[in-house]
C-alpha cells in the first residue's frame, strides 16, 4: 500500500481573457474536506473487474498532487423491422415488403464503491459510490459494436478525475463577466460606470477603482455592487466578496443566478485558502505508510 504525506496544488491553464470580464484565480476546497485534511492517503488494492486499473488511475492523479470497480455487460437480443422495395415499375417502387433483422443492445453498467478509512480512531471520512453507464445498439445490417474495454477505460478515468477533486483542493484560473446595466444611474455616474466596464479589458485594477468611485456617487446600484463583489473575489478578499454578493442579491435581482454562483465560489475559495494554510502548517509526515 502506498501513502502520500502532502498535497500539492494543480493549476489549470488560463484561457485568453474575454471582453468585459475580470480574471480570477483561487483554490477551491476539496469536495470531501474532512478526507482532504488527513495527513496521509493510501491507495490499497481494489477488487473486482477493472479494480486494479481504477486504483492505478486514482493513484496517478493523487501522485500528481506532490472498493471496487465493477463493470457489468448485459446483452439483449432484439429484432427491428426494415422495409425494402420488392417490385419496381418505370424506375419507381410499386410494392414494398417488410423484413426483420437481428440486432444487439448492449448496456455497460459501472459502479465504484470507494471507502477511505482511518488507520487509527476509526471513522469513514470519505465514502462514495460513483456510477457510469453506456448503451449501444447495432444490427446485422448496420452499426459496429464498440470496444468494451475502451468504454470501461473511459469510465475509470472519469471516476478517478472526480476522486481527485473530492480528495484535494485544486487551483483554477477563470474569468467572470461583469454586469453592464447602467439603469438608474445619473449621467455622470453612468459615464464613469461605462468607462469602468471598458477598463476591464486592459486594466482590471483601474476598473475596480472606477467601480468604487461609482459606488460612492450612487450607493447600492445593483450592477456596481455585483462588480465590486467580483473585484473582491479576484483580489482574494472572500469575506468582503461574500458580503457584497449578498447585498447584490437585493439590488441586482436580474443577476440572481450569477449572484448565487458567486456566493458558491467565494465560499469554496475561502474554505480552500483555509485548508491550504492548514496543510502547509502541518509538520512533515515521516515514513511511507504500510
Amino acid at each position: 500500500m502506498r501513502w502520500w504525506a502532502a498535497v500539492a496544488i494543480e493549476a489549470m491553464l488560463a484561457l485568453p481573457a474575454a471582453a468585459e470580464t475580470l480574471r480570477v484565480e483561487g483554490v477551491f476546497a476539496a469536495q470531501a474536506r474532512e478526507a482532504s485534511l488527513l495527513p496521509t492517503i493510501g491507495v490499497g488494492p481494489f477488487t473486482g473487474p477493472d479494480g486494479a486499473e481504477l486504483a492505478d488511475a486514482i493513484e496517478r492523479r493523487l501522485a500528481k498532487l506532490g472498493a471496487d470497480g465493477l463493470p457489468h455487460v448485459r446483452l439483449e437480443r432484439a429484432q427491428l423491422a426494415r422495409e425494402r422495395c420488392a417490385e419496381k415499375k418505370d424506375g419507381k417502387c410499386v410494392r414494398k415488403e417488410k423484413y426483420r433483422v437481428d440486432c444487439v443492445r448492449r448496456t455497460i453498467d459501472f459502479r465504484a464503491d470507494l471507502r477511505l478509512m482511518r488507520r487509527t480512531g476509526g471513522g469513514l471520512p470519505y465514502a462514495v459510490s460513483k456510477t457510469r453507464d453506456d448503451r449501444h445498439d447495432w444490427c446485422e445490417d448496420s452499426g459496429v459494436a464498440s470496444d468494451v474495454s475502451s468504454v470501461v477505460h473511459g469510465f475509470v478515468e472519469s471516476v478517478a478525475a472526480e476522486v481527485r477533486l473530492d480528495l484535494a483542493p485544486h487551483a483554477e484560473i477563470y474569468t467572470i463577466r461583469v454586469q453592464e446595466r447602467r439603469d438608474g444611474l445619473p449621467a455622470a455616474a453612468a459615464a464613469r460606470f461605462k468607462e469602468a466596464v471598458r477598463l476591464t479589458k486592459r486594466d482590471p485594477a483601474a476598473a475596480c477603482a472606477a467601480f468604487g468611485e461609482v459606488n460612492r456617487m450612487v450607493r447600492d446600484h445593483g450592477s456596481t455592487v455585483f462588480n465590486l463583489a467580483l473585484c473582491a473575489e479576484a483580489a482574494g478578499r472572500y469575506a468582503e466578496a461574500g458580503d457584497r454578493y449578498t447585498r447584490a442579491r437585493l439590488f441586482a435581482p436580474k443577476a440572481a443566478g450569477e449572484v448565487s454562483k458567486g456566493l458558491g465560489r467565494v465560499g469554496a475559495l475561502a474554505a480552500g485558502a483555509q485548508d491550504v494554510a492548514a496543510m502547509r502548517a502541518r509538520p512533515p509526515v515521516v515514513g511511507t505508510g504500510l
